[in-house]
């Protein structure tokens, strides 16, 4: 096999990885540019990933044209439109052969499972859950809020501290420790000053995740809850895309990645698998340990044919020592 290149990009870095059929690293490259074009727009994107690939490429002392297939796995990539607004990039690396652009999501999964399939659930800033089955089906939620069906991210998980204050307050729900932590963090006079600094603009309440987490891991009840609920929502999601893939009676990983999942009560994940082992009690839940773009390469070495247990490990293990994990 030809080499094949893996690309993968968010909001804050850019990998790419230049592979033999092996699986053996050829060259690579890391930046902390954004991919994002919903961030940035599409000419600063377009410009981080064509730099990140072409360092790969140098290194690899290879060209555009040399590689057999690459996909592009990034943030933002939501609905067809944007893989035809993304579409040139490969043409404008001189990439010839096989490329496809696809949400970032994906390369999560395939660099979390030693399978070809599995189930991925995203919770950082934001949440998504992607999936794949072992006829190669793949399914995802769209990743773009409440709106939309996504909940359970780090953002909603903050915002709920905030409501649970605000309730706590107005004497609606119980006392939380997360009142004191909120004001001291924030530097707030008191709760009235914390809650109109997030009323007016002045405070962002959607950075208070980890506080959540302290407060859930030293006992408070309002924010154990919070958490929980946050689990069952991402579980339930994972559910779906498990029923829409056919995939209740197999056993499958479920790779988590995110910042999310940071929380050392265990509270939230512990949720969320046992939301979704109700529907399917085989799910193996893994923590992502391996840099996205191990992914991504892997599935650019499916657009050339099968690919060995051998070279999925090689491509991990690479990764590893390339690039540091990157958060969602």
């Amino acid at each position: 096999m030809r080499p094949v290149l893996g690309v993968e990009g968010g909001g804050s870095h850019c990998h790419a990885i230049v592979a033999d059929g092996g699986g053996a690293i050829l060259g690579a490259a890391a930046s902390s540019a954004a991919a994002n074009w919903e961030d940035v727009g599409f000419q600063a994107a377009a410009a981080a990933i064509r730099a990140c690939v072409v360092e790969a490429l140098g290194e690899a002392g290879l060209k555009g044209q040399d590689v057999a297939a690459a996909v592009f796995a990034l943030a933002g990539i939501d609905f067809p439109v944007d893989e035809q607004r993304l579409s040139g990039i490969p043409m404008a690396l001189g990439v010839q052969g096989s490329s496809r652009m696809i949400n970032d999501a994906f390369a999560a999964l395939l660099a979390g499972t030693v399978e070809p399939f599995g189930v991925v659930v995203v919770a950082g800033t934001g949440s998504v859950v992607a999936g794949r089955n072992p006829e190669g089906e793949e399914a995802r939620t769209l990743g773009l809020g409440p709106m939309f069906g996504d909940s359970g991210s780090a953002s909603e998980v903050s915002e709920a501290g905030m409501t649970a204050v605000a309730e706590a307050f107005t004497g609606r729900a119980p006392a939380t420790s997360l009142t004191d932590l909120m004001c001291t963090e924030t530097g707030s006079a008191s709760v009235e000053d914390l809650l109109e600094g997030a009323a007016r603009g002045r405070v962002d309440a959607s950075a208070f995740a980890p506080l959540v987490m302290r407060a859930a891991t030293d006992g408070d009840q309002v924010a154990q809850a919070i958490l929980r609920r946050a689990g069952e929502s991402l579980g339930a999601s994972a559910a779906h895309i498990v029923r829409r893939l056919r995939m209740q009676e197999l056993g499958f990983d479920l790779v988590l990645a995110g910042g999310t999942f940071a929380d050392r009560t265990g509270i939230l994940t512990d949720a969320l698998v046992s939301t979704l082992r109700s529907v399917a009690p085989g799910a193996r839940p893994v923590h992502l340990l391996v840099p996205a773009v191990a992914g991504a390469t892997l599935m650019a070495m499916e657009l050339c044919g099968d690919v060995e247990a051998a070279a999925r490990g090689e491509i991990a293990r690479g990764a590893v020592a390339r690039f540091a994990p990157t958060k969602s």
